[in-house]
């Protein structure tokens, strides 16, 4: 397989790279091939050092297919040329989120970085309500920050578990746990469940 980087959006607080680095080692260790890691803000390399004169295949790892999506992540790898196969944002795997949901006690909050487009809102109220049908666990999406419900509008204290829906420690993975206010909070960063590690390998592959 040719060589791959994982462009994640990159974050102020350190953690968030340090996560990266080691899903991109793990990812590696799955695939066989080499993986590497590169940001669009705050971190280093960016894409461009990390292409450096390579043909490599680019996943962005992204749980929005919003702003990040569809301006940055292009204009990022617009200067590579044929040097970069780019593969669509991560997403909101449904076996990663079922697996969340199965693992919470009904009904859960979903809650998610947020975003000021509706699509990308609907998107992923639709991804929990889908996996809520799946599995039989009721749930509803809430949001971090933008437009949309907080935690608290969806749920009293002691009236759910809070699944956060986010990749990578940082302080909005830490605003989301203190927002739980009273709830269980069922799991952690995104880049720490295997299934996701998995899905990131076989998307790759």
């Amino acid at each position: 397989m040719t060589r791959a980087v994982l462009l994640a959006h990159g974050s102020p607080d350190p953690r968030s790279a340090v996560a990266v680095r080691a899903a991109a080692d793990a990812v590696a260790a799955r695939t066989g091939t080499e993986v590497t890691s590169a940001y669009l803000d705050h971190d280093e390399p960016r894409l461009a050092d990390a292409v450096r004169d390579d043909e490599v295949v680019v996943l962005p790892l992204l749980l929005s297919t919003a702003y990040h999506a569809k301006v940055d992540v292009p204009a990022a790898v617009a200067p590579l040329g044929g040097r970069v196969r780019l593969l669509e944002p991560l997403g909101h795997p449904g076996a990663v989120l079922d697996a969340r949901l199965r693992r919470a006690e009904a009904p859960v909050v979903v809650v998610s970085a947020g975003t000021r487009d509706d699509a990308e809102r609907a998107e992923i109220a639709d991804a929990v309500a889908a996996s809520a049908w799946r599995t039989g666990v009721r749930a509803v999406a809430a949001y971090a920050t933008g437009p949309g419900p907080r935690v608290a509008d969806v749920a009293a204290p002691g009236e759910a578990s809070v699944v956060p829906w986010l990749l990578a420690p940082g302080r909005l993975l830490d605003a989301v746990v203190a927002s739980a206010d009273g709830l269980e909070v069922v799991g952690g960063p995104l880049l720490d469940e295997p299934l996701l590690l998995d899905e990131v390998a076989e998307r790759l592959a």
